[in-house]
């Protein structure tokens, strides 16, 4: 079996006796429990105050060169031409059938330099398959995974924060991002429906920008409350409510996906969609469970891709696929479906997203569904 990576803030983790667990090949922590209290409190501090999440097992990659704009608009689904430098935008990367590799944002510092984000379990994968892509274009790839850290600071006081250490990342609007110093990108973005900042930098530095943030009052979140904080305002996962088995019509991050651009798998992203994305919630505390199923009428038509409890409204949610050869009806908020869960059934009722507001959360769904 092959060891597990470490993030250049493991050591820190475990002086805080996080809970460690294996995540997409590195060991990462789940929660603080003997400091924070707990998964539920880390998620409540995020809302109400301010968080600090160890990322660093995602991965990077530059993409330069000439043609660095023409190659992004072909491999991604949504054009780059008129996304004005140091903006990021969020997008999906396609095979030929139009079922998802992975969703990513790729960051634009202008034409011809390119900084991408992609998910971690996805690294090696999303490598191979844009660099299949770059023959004919005048572009190089570099992956700089391992090479970078990634701090985020997420929730209400995370302006206080940042604006000692960098006042100029509060004059970002969302989605935006600049370079304080080399080898740093400080970027208005995050994944909790909070406002806040994503901090790249050098391995070799995070531990010290991380104990600064701690000093300042930053609260360590792992993992597990990342999870309920993104489920509670509806945001994808992939391997969750996106996957190889899905075109982008079939999922939340439809969005994304410029069906005017020439992008790859265009055609097939095109086909009437085999699956709605659906965002349901129960009236008690249980929580509800990934795999689930649905049923209508006595008919299995559909199954839980994410499911929690929200710490915030204290019922069950879940986020789900419909397999629309099931289903006739109209499908809209007060739908009411039997969630079956343990050989019980329950009543799961439609919903919108986001399951809870939030100020930022306004404001991401607005941003990220602006065209290029």
């Amino acid at each position: 079996m092959q060891a597990l990576k470490k993030t250049p803030l493991h050591a820190r983790h475990l002086e805080l006796q996080a809970r460690m667990a294996p995540f997409a090949g590195y060991d990462m922590p789940i929660s603080y429990d003997s400091t924070s209290g707990g998964m539920m409190k880390e998620h409540l501090a995020v809302r109400k105050d301010v968080g600090i999440f160890d990322v660093s097992h995602m991965g990077e990659f530059w993409v330069r060169g000439k043609d660095a704009t023409a190659y992004l608009t072909k491999t991604c689904t949504r054009p780059f031409e008129n996304l004005i430098h140091f903006k990021a935008q969020y997008c999906l990367l396609l095979k030929d059938d139009g079922t998802i590799v992975d969703d990513i944002i790729v960051y634009k510092f202008d034409s011809e330099n390119y900084w991408v984000v992609v998910n971690a379990s996805n690294i090696d994968k999303d490598f191979a398959h844009m660099k299949s892509l770059s023959s004919g274009f005048q572009v190089t790839l570099e992956d700089v995974s391992e090479k970078t850290a990634l701090i985020a600071i997420q929730g209400p006081r995370a302006v206080e924060i940042m604006k000692d250490i960098f006042p100029q990342a509060l004059e970002l609007k969302y989605y935006a991002f600049y370079q304080p110093k080399n080898g740093w990108i400080v970027g208005r973005t995050g994944y909790t429906g909070e406002d806040g900042f994503e901090v790249f930098l050098p391995v070799e530095e995070a531990m010290n920008f991380w104990m600064q943030l701690e000093k300042k009052g930053g609260l360590p979140i792992g993992l597990g409350a990342r999870d309920t904080l993104r489920l509670e305002v509806g945001f994808p996962l992939y391997g969750h409510e996106l996957s190889d088995q899905l075109r982008p019509m079939e999922t939340f991050s439809a969005f994304a996906t410029n069906l005017n651009s020439s992008f790859v798998g265009v055609e097939k992203a095109r086909l009437a969609p085999r699956y709605k994305a659906v965002a349901v919630q129960s009236q008690t505390p249980k929580p509800m469970r990934a795999d689930e199923s649905l049923f209508w009428n006595g008919k299995r038509v559909g199954w839980l891709t994410s499911g929690s409890t929200s710490p915030v409204k204290k019922v069950g949610i879940g986020l789900a696929l419909i397999d629309l050869s099931q289903i006739n009806v109209p499908l809209e908020t007060g739908f009411i479906f039997m969630l079956e869960s343990g050989g019980k059934q329950r009543e799961a009722v439609l919903t919108a997203t986001p399951f809870v507001t939030t100020a930022r959360v306004q404001g991401a769904k607005k941003s990220l569904k602006k065209t290029a």
